[in-house]
């Protein structure tokens, strides 16, 4: 069947959006210690063609046209999922302000930006990979994740149809997660989850199809795009700013196995100031490539089937006793037998090593690519709830790629996947009618 060109957008971003990273990783202002470079291009290339090949499959059996469906049965639907919207947000802006409450009554609550360094210093000052304790808020946290991703995606997709106090609501729980996150704690995690969220939900409610429109809106959100990144930079300069680091120590600090090239083009266009935060946020996009080159001589272990999540490995462990430890996966086996650290990332794709062997999370990542493209479209053609939802979920996780299994980093995500999952394959059919667009314009 015909593909047409806007079911392509989201695999033309991610070859965009990997290639910047592999040739940042090669020829960007960090150098890493005996890179071996070559296995690296072969796989990500191999990556892509068959990404690409799952993704163009999944497009051509994605374009069924559903027929119309009785206007009352739509209402019916659009209202039964607006309901689940309400709650969410009522749950997830109640918990929201609690923890603001909570965060003022403690005296914890950092409401200023150029602290915000020093409160992420402090966040994670004990903290011991693999020996936290589950405590009251880390449950609610994670029982909760589902409506939160409820709220943050879909109460922005409809947002125009909410009923005032349920706009204040979505607006106060954003302006919260930025304000305990981001500012409160120097997260980057939240803040650009936020503006993923955001620059979906503002491509899925245009046109895309008129080609001059599509054009406009790709110019808009490279705009928003880089306000994003700036940011996210912004986050970091403060991080370094905190503990004293900057361009003409930061050789000096890192570890041997990352090098910054103060003679790169990066200091040369933006001096040193911002180039320092950028080049180090160049790492973010970089740094799990050089990694994945070093998991890529180690011998294969596996790993369960669960080696893929960190969160997993712990729970199976900790509270089921069986076999199976982080220090397995190929990333700390990499890290303890080179001068990488375990704290460094790897990509997606070393996690999943340990269960499918490279070759085969290859083609689980074809798979996945299937998946992605059949959700695409349901969510821009047909504005599909459960497929917006998923595709803003595998959006996150694919852009996690040079770093790690970001999908299945936390318990709360392990469960949200499951369950839209499961979702999408019983019920995801029954909201594909073509009219369901109508109901923005009602």
């Amino acid at each position: 069947m015909e593909i047409y060109r806007t079911d392509l957008i989201p695999l033309k971003f991610l070859t965009i959006y990997i290639f910047i990273g592999v040739s940042l990783s090669f020829w960007g202002p960090i150098t890493y210690l005996d890179y071996n470079k070559l296995p690296v291009a072969v796989y990500m290339i191999s990556f892509l063609i068959l990404f690409t090949i799952g993704y163009l499959l999944g497009s051509a059996t994605g374009q069924k046209v559903y027929t119309q469906v009785n206007i009352d049965y739509e209402n019916y639907i659009f209202r039964k999922v607006l309901f689940w919207v309400k709650i969410s947000i009522l749950i997830i802006s109640f918990i929201q302000f609690i923890n603001l409450v909570l965060a003022i009554s403690n005296g914890t609550l950092n409401l200023n930006i150029s602290k915000m360094g020093e409160a992420y210093v402090n966040t994670y000052e004990d903290y011991a990979r693999g020996q936290g304790n589950i405590h009251l808020s880390f449950l609610i946290q994670t029982l909760t994740y589902i409506p939160y991703l409820v709220t943050l995606i879909l109460g922005a997709f409809y947002f125009k149809k909410l009923p005032f106090m349920y706009k204040l609501f979505v607006i106060f729980t954003y302006l919260s997660i930025i304000l305990l996150e981001t500012i409160g704690h120097g997260k980057q995690k939240q803040l650009g989850d936020i503006f993923v969220f955001l620059m979906i939900t503002f491509l899925l409610k245009i046109d895309i199809s008129n080609p001059i429109v599509r054009k406009k809106i790709f110019k808009k959100m490279l705009l928003f795009s880089i306000i994003g990144i700036s940011a996210l930079v912004t986050v970091l300069y403060f991080r370094y700013a905190a503990i004293g680091i900057d361009i003409d120590n930061i050789n000096s600090k890192v570890i041997v196995a990352i090098q910054y090239d103060v003679n790169n083009i990066i200091f040369d266009i933006f001096g040193n100031i911002i180039g320092f935060p950028l080049s180090v946020f160049s790492g973010y996009l970089s740094q799990g490539y050089y990694g994945l080159s070093l998991c890529m001589q180690e011998p294969f272990e596996w790993t369960y089937f669960m080696g893929n999540s960190y969160s997993l490995t712990v729970f199976m462990q900790r509270f089921l006793d069986v076999p199976i430890d982080f220090h397995d996966t190929y990333p700390y086996r990499a890290a303890v037998n080179s001068n990488w650290d375990e704290s460094k990332w790897s990509t997606v794709f070393a996690w999943f090593a340990g269960d499918f062997t490279f070759f085969g999370t290859l083609i689980l990542f074809t798979l996945i690519a299937f998946l992605y493209a059949r959700v695409w479209i349901e969510a821009y053609r047909y504005k599909n709830p459960i497929s917006i939802i998923l595709f803003s979920m595998l959006t996150i996780a694919l852009l996690y790629i040079p770093a790690n299994n970001q999908l299945l980093h936390t318990p709360g995500s392990i469960i949200a996947v499951f369950f839209f999952l499961m979702l999408w394959i019983f019920r995801h059919k029954r909201f594909n009618f073509i009219h369901l667009t109508s109901l923005e314009s009602r």
